[in-house]
């Protein structure tokens, strides 16, 4: 890995820039940054281990936004003009380094603005075509499959947990698992209604993406709104996905879910990049699918989280647990939270 400016100079006699120094910001999973000054400001290196061919298709997804109008990080071209640099088995991406306040996820406004810039991300996306000789990255028409592939796994972590039934853990799983699975097989039939296949078709020619993973943390706020600091993933699929990661998330922090800031930060979404119905019935779908209750089910029996001990597990669990039970009010009530979504734009 390139460690300074000597190091990176093969790297920026591709860029139409004058570095000035260079500061190495992070490095973990695969993916270094470094920090530019430059005379052109302060600029984002960004190194990654990637297929070439999938990062251009991330690349040219962040160059689409851009232009798009979204408040996004600047992306910066090579000298002749290529979205990316490719060095083998790892990618070079340049973008302006932005300045601002972190989004806090405890501040509703702040999970407000996010939300208003997940409907700007999802219009924005709209009529992508992505560059030739990119790797496409699609979830879209695979939901069922990925549906069934995790009720089979909470099916087999039952038969694990019920071998061990004085274990704590266990315990607990064994007591909500019938439910969870319960919810899974019925949002796995609910697939088959007619807004999901109306939805998929849509999606899949209107050129909409969403992000690999929904987060506050690649934000900021500048200029009383947020902005993306940067892109790290994109995929082609349904915007309820996005939805979905975000809502979890953002009721996990409060370790319930709160169903009157649900319809708000729904509201929020909605005045930017608006709905229909049997679009929020296919979200309503995704969310009834315990995705949270099998994700830490999945990293427990793979071992997946090396420093968290039984406790942190356990509570991480109970915490997933109290969301996911209290969800189902919510979910019980999409005609009238509908309404209240359609009512008017939530401030923010």
């Amino acid at each position: 890995m390139a460690k300074s400016y000597d190091d990176l100079k093969a790297v920026f006699a591709y860029y139409p820039i004058h570095p000035k120094s260079v500061k190495l910001l992070d490095t973990r999973g695969g993916r270094s940054k470094w920090l530019i000054e430059s005379q052109e400001g302060p600029m984002i290196l960004r190194q990654e281990y990637i297929n070439p061919k999938r990062m251009l298709f991330i690349a040219g997804a962040h160059w689409h936004l851009q232009n798009n109008g979204l408040p996004i990080a600047r992306l910066i071209p090579t000298a002749q003009g290529s979205l990316c640099l490719s060095g083998g088995d790892h990618v070079y991406l340049l973008y302006e380094a932005l300045e601002g306040e972190p989004l806090l996820y405890y501040n509703k406004q702040h999970m407000i603005k996010a939300m208003k810039f997940t409907g700007a991300f999802h219009h924005a996306s709209e009529g992508y075509l992505p560059p030739s000789g990119s790797k496409r990255r699609t979830r879209i028409g695979k939901w069922k499959k990925l549906y069934r592939w995790k009720i089979q796994e909470l099916e087999d972590n039952k038969k694990i947990a019920q071998k061990d039934p004085e274990d704590e853990w266990s315990r607990l799983f064994i007591e909500q698992v019938d439910r969870m699975l319960k919810r899974g097989y019925e949002a796995l039939e609910e697939l088959d209604q007619s807004g999901f296949a109306h939805w998929t078709e849509a999606s899949i020619r209107s050129g909409v993406f969403c992000q690999q993973d929904d987060t506050m943390a690649r934000m900021m706020i500048k200029n009383g709104q947020a902005v993306m600091k940067d892109l790290h993933s994109i995929t082609i699929d349904l915007p309820a996905r996005d939805l979905r990661i975000i809502l979890n998330k953002l009721m996990k922090k409060l370790d319930v879910w709160d169903t009157d800031t649900a319809v708000d930060l729904l509201r929020a979404y909605d005045s930017i990049h608006p709905l229909s119905k049997e679009q929020y019935r296919v979200l309503w779908t995704d969310l009834k699918f315990p995705h949270l209750f099998c994700a830490i089910a999945h990293k427990y029996y793979l071992g997946q989280k090396k420093s968290w001990g039984d406790e942190k597990f356990l509570m991480n669990f109970r915490k997933i647990v109290s969301v996911e039970n209290s969800k189902t009010e919510f979910l019980s009530q999409l005609d009238p939270i509908y309404q209240k979504i359609k009512e008017g734009s939530a401030d923010g």
